[in-house]
C-alpha cells in the first residue's frame, strides 16, 4: 500500500467502523495519515505489509483481543527489529484498569469517547517530532457552537441525548449525525441479541454485546444509557443473574426509546 506524502501513519483497530472512521478523521486533521483494522487478525495482516509509526487498538473485540493481538505484535515488532508504541483506546470503564493495560505492554490508553485533546497529547507523544501539525486552539468553543447549531432542530427534544458531548466525540455535525444513524440502524438487532443472551444466561455474549452499546452510546453523547450498558456489561461479567434480570428490562426499554426517537434522522 503506497504511503501518501503524511509524516506518520497511524493503524487504528477497532471492531465498531465507525470509531475508527473518527478516528480517522481526528487524525487527519492533525495531518496524520492511516489505515483501517476491524479484528486482531486484520491488524496483523496491515502491520506485516505496512510501516506504521503507531497503533491504535481496541481492548475489547471479538475473537484475538487487544491484550493477545499487543503480544503477537510484539512478536513481529521483535522479528523486524523495530519497537512502535501501541496505545490502548477502551470505554471508561476500563479507567480502574489503566495500570493493567501498561503492565501488559500498552504504550498509553485513551478513553471513548476520544477526547481531542487527549489524542493530541498522546500523539505528541508518541509520533516522531514534526509528524503532524500543531493544535489551534483559538475558536474552538466556537467552532463547537456552530456545529451544534447545524444539527436538526428536533435532536434538542431528544432526553438524554446531549448534543454537545456528541459533538465533542465526533467533530463535526456532519460526522455525528453518521453516528447516530449508526446507532439507529444497530440498535432493534443488537436489542434482540441481547435480550437471547439474556435467555439463554449467555452473559459472556451479553456482555460483549452491550460493551458496544456502550462504546456508541458514549459517542452520540447518550451518556445514561451509556452508563447502564456499563453496569450491564459488569454484570455479565461477573455472572450475576439477579442483578441481570433486574437491570436488563429498564436497560432494554431506554434503549428502545431511544432508537424510536432517532429512527427517521
Amino acid at each position: 500500500m503506497d504511503r501518501p506524502n503524511a509524516a506518520s501513519r497511524v493503524l487504528i483497530v477497532d471492531d465498531m467502523r465507525i470509531n475508527c472512521m473518527l478516528l480517522a478523521s481526528l487524525l487527519q486533521s492533525h495531518g496524520v495519515a492511516s489505515d483501517m483494522a476491524e479484528s486482531g487478525e486484520e491488524c496483523l495482516a496491515l502491520f506485516k505489509e505496512n510501516e506504521y509509526d503507531l497503533i491504535l487498538m481496541d481492548h475489547r473485540m471479538p475473537g484475538i483481543d487487544g491484550v493477545d493481538t499487543l503480544v503477537r505484535l510484539k512478536e513481529l515488532f521483535e522479528e523486524n527489529g523495530r519497537e512502535i508504541p501501541v496505545v490502548c483506546h477502551t470505554t471508561e470503564a476500563g479507567r480502574e484498569n489503566v495500570n493493567l493495560y501498561k503492565a501488559a505492554g500498552f504504550a498509553d490508553v485513551l478513553f471513548k469517547p476520544i477526547d481531542p485533546r487527549e489524542l493530541y497529547r498522546m500523539l505528541k507523544a508518541c509520533l516522531p517530532e514534526g509528524a503532524m501539525t500543531e493544535e489551534e486552539d483559538s475558536g474552538e468553543r466556537d467552532r463547537q457552537s456552530a456545529e451544534v447549531a447545524k444539527l436538526p432542530g428536533s435532536l434538542r427534544d431528544v432526553e438524554g441525548l446531549n448534543l454537545k458531548a456528541g459533538i465533542d466525540s465526533c467533530e463535526t455535525a456532519e460526522d455525528y449525525l453518521d453516528a447516530l444513524r449508526i446507532f439507529a440502524g444497530s440498535a432493534m438487532s443488537k436489542a434482540r441479541d441481547i435480550e437471547n443472551f439474556c435467555e439463554k444466561e449467555d452473559y459472556d455474549g451479553l456482555a460483549l454485546k452491550v460493551h458496544s452499546v456502550e462504546s456508541m452510546g458514549r459517542l452520540i453523547g447518550a451518556i445514561e444509557l451509556a452508563d447502564e450498558a456499563a453496569e450491564l456489561e459488569k454484570a455479565g461479567k461477573d455472572k450475576l443473574t439477579a442483578v441481570i434480570k433486574e437491570k436488563a428490562p429498564g436497560f432494554l426499554a431506554h434503549y428502545r426509546s431511544l432508537h424510536d426517537r432517532l429512527k427517521d434522522i
